[in-house]
C-alpha cells in the first residue's frame, strides 16, 4: 500500500492553490478518480480504499476544497450572503476546480462527489467535458431532509445555520466546542445510527482526529455556504438537468427510510439511477469501494442487485422513519 501524501498545485489565472492527495505521488495512465469532499470530512478515503481503486485501474485524486487546509480561500467579497444564496459562490468554486482539471491535464475523469460538495460538483460536470462519469454520494438535491439528521441537537444546529447570521454563530460555537473537546467522539455521536460509518470511524481514528482539526478551522461563512447549498432549494435542478450525462446517485443501506424514499423521489424526477451500497450511510462510498468500482465499470449483474427502485418502496418497513 502506498502513502497518502499531499502536495500543493497552483491553477488558473488567479493562481489558486489546491492541496491534493494523488495516490502514488504522481499522475499515471490510470483513470483518474477525482474526489471532492463534504464539509464535515476534509480527508481522503482510507489507504485500503485507494489501493483497491489502484488495483482496479483507477487513481484516487483527492482535492481539499477552497478554504480547507492549505487550499486557497474564496475571497470574502465573493462569500457574501447574496453570493451564497444565489449559488454564485458554488459556481466560483466549480470554476476553480475546472482550472485545476486543466492544470493537471486530466482526461476521462470519474468524479466522486460526497455530501455537501454535490452542488459544486454537478455545476463542475457542465463545465468540464473531461468528466465522463459522475457518482453523487448522498446529494441533498431539492428535498426536505431535516428529519433525517440525528441526534436532534445536530438537526437543530443545521436549522440554526440557515436561519440567520446569529444562528450561524451559535451553531458554529456549539459545534466547535464539541469537536475541540474530543474530535473522534463528535463523529461517533453524529454517526452512531450507522453501524458501517461507526466501524469506519473506529478503523480510521487518526483521519477523524485530523478532520476535526480542519472543522475547527472552518469559518462560519463556509458553514453557512454549505448549509445553504445543501438545505435550501437549488433552482438549477430542473427536470432534465442531467440529460446526456453518465451520472448516478449512491446512498447507503444504513440510511433511514425517509432519506431513501426522498432520494428515490428526486432521482426519479431527475432521471438518475439510484444505487444502494450494502453498508454505511454518510460514508457508504468510503466503506464500499467494491460498489464504487462496480458503478464505474458498469458491472451489470452487481448493478442490478444494487439498484434502488420503486419495488423497494413497497417492501414492509421501507418507507417509515
Amino acid at each position: 500500500m502506498q502513502e497518502r501524501s499531499f502536495q500543493l498545485v497552483r491553477a488558473g489565472e488567479e493562481k489558486f492553490e489546491f492541496e491534493l492527495m494523488i495516490y502514488g505521488g504522481r499522475l499515471t495512465d490510470r483513470q483518474p478518480l477525482l474526489m471532492v469532499h463534504s464539509i464535515e470530512f476534509a480527508m481522503p478515503p482510507s489507504g485500503s480504499f485507494c489501493e483497491m481503486m489502484w488495483q482496479a485501474g483507477l487513481q484516487v485524486i483527492f482535492v481539499r476544497r477552497a478554504g480547507f487546509g492549505k487550499s486557497s480561500r474564496i475571497p470574502d467579497s465573493l462569500m457574501t450572503k447574496e453570493h451564497i444564496q444565489s449559488r454564485a459562490t458554488a459556481m466560483i468554486e466549480a470554476v476553480m476546480l475546472r482550472a485545476l482539471i486543466s492544470k493537471l491535464a486530466l482526461q476521462n475523469i470519474v468524479l466522486l462527489a460526497i455530501g455537501s460538495s454535490n452542488p459544486i460538483s454537478f455545476r463542475l460536470l457542465h463545465l468540464a467535458p473531461e468528466i465522463t462519469r459522475v457518482i453523487m454520494v448522498n446529494p441533498p438535491f431539492n428535498q426536505d431532509i431535516f428529519p433525517v439528521f440525528h441526534p436532534p441537537w445536530f438537526r437543530q444546529m443545521l436549522m440554526q445555520m440557515i436561519s440567520s447570521e446569529s444562528g450561524v454563530q451559535v451553531a458554529e460555537s456549539g459545534m466547535k466546542m464539541m469537536i475541540r473537546n474530543d474530535p473522534v467522539s463528535f463523529y461517533r455521536t453524529v454517526l452512531k445510527k450507522s453501524a458501517g460509518d461507526t466501524a469506519y470511524v473506529e478503523a480510521n481514528q487518526d483521519d477523524y482526529f485530523q478532520a476535526g482539526h480542519y472543522a475547527l478551522e472552518t469559518s462560519g461563512r463556509m458553514l453557512y455556504c454549505d448549509a445553504i447549498m445543501s438545505l435550501t432549494e437549488d433552482e438549477l435542478l430542473k427536470d432534465g438537468f442531467f440529460n446526456g450525462a453518465e451520472a448516478c446517485v449512491l446512498i447507503g443501506a444504513d440510511s433511514v427510510d425517509l432519506w431513501k424514499h426522498r432520494m428515490w423521489q428526486e432521482t426519479d424526477r431527475l432521471g438518475l439511477p439510484l444505487y444502494l451500497a450494502p453498508r454505511g450511510d454518510i460514508f457508504c462510498a468510503h466503506i464500499c469501494p467494491e460498489t464504487v468500482i462496480a458503478l464505474i465499470h458498469n458491472e451489470a449483474p452487481l448493478l442490478q442487485d444494487l439498484a434502488y427502485t420503486s419495488r423497494h418502496l413497497a417492501e414492509p418497513g421501507r418507507t417509515g422513519l
